[in-house]
């Protein structure tokens, strides 16, 4: 599907697609920078996603892509534990240092993007490996993350 160049919703004025350097927002121990994000930009500053659902699209690929990262294991319902994914023993209680997982994003026809989540690791105290304490840590934080970076963006909130 083509992108249609829409006028401002704020100004009415005449909008042209270009690519944000690099917005950021964070959510809990998650940090997500994006570059080269795709946006309308009108001739008075004013900002817009290049679809509605452009967010949602990104909150998703971002989802899709949390495999990719070493993960342990949470356990308990009301006191949490954190083990190590490989060998099972605990996680450290504060974190070790953090790290950036960087993945390209392509959104229709337009040009690529660049999709940062920066996570603070734990190390195993038995097998040395570094890891999130869960997964869950980093997916309940990616929809306010890129919350964040819609306000960073200058978009406005639809719905």
């Amino acid at each position: 599907m083509a992108l249609k160049i829409p006028r401002c919703a704020r100004c009415s004025s005449a909008c042209e697609l270009q690519a944000l350097p690099s917005i950021s927002g964070s959510s809990g121990p998650l940090k997500m920078t994006v570059i080269d994000m795709p946006a309308f930009l009108c001739s008075k500053k004013h900002k817009a996603p290049v679809r509605g659902d452009f967010m949602l699209w990104l909150i998703q690929e971002v989802l899709q892509r949390e495999g990719q990262l070493p993960v342990g294991k949470e356990e308990g319902l009301i006191f949490k534990k954190h083990l190590c994914g490989a060998c099972g023993k605990d996680l450290a209680g504060k974190p070790e240092r953090t790290e950036t997982y960087a993945y390209e994003l392509k959104y229709e026809e337009l040009a690529p993007m660049k999709a940062q989540m920066e996570v603070p690791l734990y190390k195993c105290a038995a097998c040395g490996k570094e890891q999130l304490r869960s997964l869950k840590d980093v997916h309940s934080n990616v929809p306010g993350a890129v919350m964040g970076i819609n306000d960073a963006a200058g978009f406005p909130h639809s719905g």
